[in-house]
């Protein structure tokens, strides 16, 4: 009988966590519908699900990555490796379901390479995922001579219309989100961002978990990229080139701590969204494109202080 006021108060903190978050992007969509015309447009509305599913489903798997403590700087990079392996299949003749599953093949073989590297040779994760950044990049520029993969299946590039990418995030963050509160895996992997040595007198496997968290982001990020390449009728090497800030930004928005152990999938969505509808706000009212940073980092300082803030007011809480 004492489980299950565990588990309320466990969802209840989850729903805590994503409240603001959620509170900021149901006012800020508000204000925009009211306010301008041509965000409440249908055809401005379908962007805007295409982008927020697109960079989503990115921040999710970056967001399982910052949970243990690590971070993922080439998850953009792992994208376009995993567009343009698909593309080159679909190229050669492969039919476009096995060509997907190519690219999301080889966007987890990369994200798996990276968990690897840093539980193998215990390197520092921002080390090697700066290295994989510049090395996937380089190679898919290489390996494709920069030329994009056009003229791509009409199935395949039917996964980029309409709401595919929306639901693919909804998705995603449902899976994920199972896995974090139901599985044991999900469960491992919040005590290893809490404390990898703690994890490992506890008997966890951390070194297997990470290797498996980095595969995982992997996937997303080539889920993401095989979208973006449907989406635009074109695989190549440049597919979600400079990316990375945004997803990272996203998580900390949606109130991903850097440090591990906690957040959620949900938030760090909930914060591409955000990230998404004010630079739609932003192209609406004719801002130009190289001021947009100072809009994102204004909101990813806010977001900081106010987890600071949340943070500051539990432990008050715990110790009233």
């Amino acid at each position: 009988m004492a489980i299950a006021p565990a588990r309320t108060t466990r969802s209840l903190a989850l729903r805590a966590r994503e409240l603001p978050t959620l509170t900021v992007l149901t006012t800020v969509v508000a204000w925009l519908a009211i306010t301008q015309r041509a965000f409440r447009a249908p055809e401005n509305l379908a962007q805007l699900g295409q982008e927020i599913g697109l960079l989503g489903v990115l921040a999710c798997g970056e967001s399982l990555v910052i949970l243990t403590g690590g971070i993922d700087l080439s998850i953009a990079a792992m994208a376009a490796l995993a567009a343009c392996a698909a593309g080159a299949s679909m190229a050669a003749g492969v039919p476009w379901p096995a060509g997907a599953l190519i690219g999301l093949a080889a966007g987890g073989a990369a994200g798996w390479l990276n968990g690897a590297l840093v539980t193998y040779r215990r390197l520092a994760p921002i080390l090697v995922t700066l290295a994989t950044l510049l090395l996937y990049r380089a190679a898919t520029n290489v390996a494709t001579g920069a030329v994009p993969y056009n003229q791509l299946p009409e199935g395949f590039k039917a996964l980029g219309r309409g709401g595919v990418p929306l639901g693919a995030l909804v998705l995603v963050c449902a899976v994920s989100a199972l896995m974090l509160a139901r599985a044991r895996f999900g469960r491992h992997l919040v005590a290893v961002g809490g404390g990898e040595q703690s994890a490992r007198l506890s008997g966890i496997r951390v070194d297997a978990v990470l290797r498996r968290v980095y595969m995982g982001a992997g996937l997303c990020a080539a889920a993401s990229g095989l979208l973006m390449a449907a989406a635009a009728n074109n695989a190549q090497w440049s597919v979600a080139d400079g990316w990375e800030l945004d997803v990272i930004a996203a998580a900390v928005i949606g109130g991903v701590r850097l440090t591990g152990g906690e957040g959620s999938v949900v938030s760090a969505a909930l914060g591409a969204a955000i990230i998404v509808v004010l630079r739609n706000a932003l192209f609406l009212s004719g801002v130009p494109t190289e001021r947009y940073g100072l809009v994102t980092g204004a909101v990813i300082l806010v977001a900081a202080l106010a987890e600071q803030v949340r943070r500051a007011r539990e432990r008050r809480a715990r110790h009233a």
